[in-house]
């Protein structure tokens, strides 16, 4: 069988200016829809965002929804979130009203409070406003140092709770629950915090990178397609659509 691991933004749907505009294009709803259907697929959306966001920009029942890095993961007979995650909501929301109060009236600077994690967005800030996200992510991430580790992702600074879990480990979770089965998986993403799941499926899948201005200078996907277009393309060929892949544009 194939477990089919999807990013979100920048790899399904389009990098938007404002993250709560992103949406999926109608026929790549259909595409992910036809390949959910076949008996021997398994389709999770692995992302930053959370579960029920998630749901709602995908809009595709019986698939796997990781969200918040795979701290919460649901699906077919599984929801879980990790037994630790609950416990670091209340340093996420003091984070989350620091951050607010320090970058308050930098224009194209958004705090984003997802319950595990938090996110300070900067796609639209101008030079003050992308120094100033960095200064006080910098900051703040000292003050908690205890309790969250900052990671930069593509246009994004995010605060995680300090537990031993990342996209890596949800795939590898999720791996598990088809064991029986020899899954064969292909995970495609775009950004610095796919690094771990594509370190999850090296020797036993297909890792893939979709290239974009901020992606990493050293990889461990050994494929990489040079626009969202070709990614789409290995899924038209996944379906048996007739469509031959190749990573170019």
């Amino acid at each position: 069988m194939l477990l089919l691991l999807l990013d979100f933004d920048g790899t399904l749907a389009p990098i938007r200016r404002d993250p709560g505009r992103a949406t999926l294009a109608a026929s790549t709803r259909e595409l992910l829809t036809r390949l959910a259907a076949r008996r021997d697929v398994a389709l999770a959306v692995v992302s930053g965002r959370t579960v029920a966001d998630l749901r709602r920009r995908v809009g595709i029942s019986g698939i796997y929804y990781a969200g918040c890095h795979g701290l919460e993961i649901q699906g077919p007979g599984l929801r879980y979130r990790h037994p630790r995650a609950a416990a670091y909501k209340p340093v996420m929301k003091r984070i989350a009203r620091c951050l607010k109060t320090r970058l308050d009236g930098f224009t194209g600077v958004l705090v984003e409070d997802k319950g595990y994690d938090v996110a300070v967005h900067y796609r639209t800030a101008g030079r003050r406003g992308i120094a100033a996200a960095r200064r006080a992510a910098a900051e703040v991430a000292r003050r908690h140092a205890r309790d969250c580790r900052l990671e930069r992702g593509r246009l994004v600074y995010e605060f995680k709770p300090r537990i031993a879990w990342d996209k890596g480990r949800a795939v590898r979770l999720l791996l598990s629950r088809f064991r029986s089965r020899q899954p064969f998986p292909v995970y495609i993403g775009d950004d610095l915090t796919d690094e771990s799941a594509f370190r999850a499926v090296a020797g036993r899948g297909l890792a893939m990178l979709v290239d974009n201005p901020e992606r990493p200078s050293r990889t461990a996907a050994p494929v990489r397609a040079r626009s969202m277009s070709a990614a789409r393309r290995l899924l038209l060929a996944l379906t048996g659509a007739g469509c031959a892949w190749r990573p170019g544009r």
